[in-house]
């Protein structure tokens, strides 16, 4: 009588338990592969966020230069002329 109490309790424990542990797994599978594409997104934004200050640095420059090398060919043709 004990012992077919002990079957009783024990089988559904183990179902229980095996359930438990299947659900569990897959769960933390889920959890990595949603985790990925929000990543993503936070990646590509940071190096947006640096991108932008540097692109807008040498655009500047880019027009320093411009306005240097006309101003130097503008000298230069009349100091020839």
């Amino acid at each position: 009588m004990i012992s077919r109490g002990f079957r009783c309790l024990a089988v559904p424990a183990l179902v229980v338990s095996l359930v438990t542990l299947c659900s569990c797994s897959k769960g933390k599978e889920a959890q990595e592969e949603e985790a990925r594409p929000v990543a993503q997104p936070a990646a590509e934004a940071v190096q947006d966020f640096g991108k932008k200050p540097m692109d807008k640095a040498r655009a500047v420059q880019k027009l320093g230069d411009d306005r240097t090398r006309a101003v130097d060919e503008a000298v230069g043709s009349e100091t020839k002329q």
